[in-house]
C-alpha cells in the first residue's frame, strides 16, 4: 500500500503542476515521473504474496492473472521512465497525465477494489 501511495503522491505532484495549482518546475516534474517508474518496478515484487491487510484495495484477480498484472506494472514503469526525460515545459504535462492516467486506469479497472 505504501508503494501505491508513493505513486499516487507523485502523480498528484504532476497533476498539481498541470492544473497550475503549483508552479511548473521541470526538475521536480521529471523527478516525480522517475519516482513513479522506480515504484512501478517494485510493484510485482511487493505483490508476490496475496494481500492480507484488510485495508488493502487489491483484488484477488491480481494473483489469478499475475502475468497480466506484471505487464501492466511494466507498462507504467516504461511510460513514467519516458516521461522522466521528456517533460520539458508545462504543456508536456497534459500528455504526461493522459499517458499515466491510461496506464493506471488499465490496472485499477481489473485489480483494484
Amino acid at each position: 500500500m505504501d508503494n501505491m501511495s508513493a505513486i499516487a503522491k507523485n502523480v498528484k505532484t504532476l497533476g498539481s503542476m498541470a492544473k497550475g495549482q503549483t508552479a511548473f518546475d521541470q526538475a521536480s516534474a521529471r523527478d516525480a515521473a522517475l519516482a513513479i517508474a522506480t515504484h512501478a518496478v517494485e510493484t510485482t515484487t511487493l505483490f508476490q504474496a496475496p494481500a492480507t491487510d484488510p485495508k488493502s484495495e487489491a483484488r484477488a484477480e491480481i494473483w489469478e492473472n499475475f502475468d497480466d498484472f506484471s505487464v501492466k506494472a511494466d507498462e507504467l514503469e516504461m511510460v513514467a521512465r519516458r516521461l522522466s526525460s521528456s517533460i520539458n515545459v508545462k504543456a508536456d504535462l497534459g500528455v504526461a497525465m493522459k499517458d499515466l492516467g491510461a496506464t493506471c486506469k488499465s490496472c485499477h479497472a481489473d485489480y483494484r477494489k
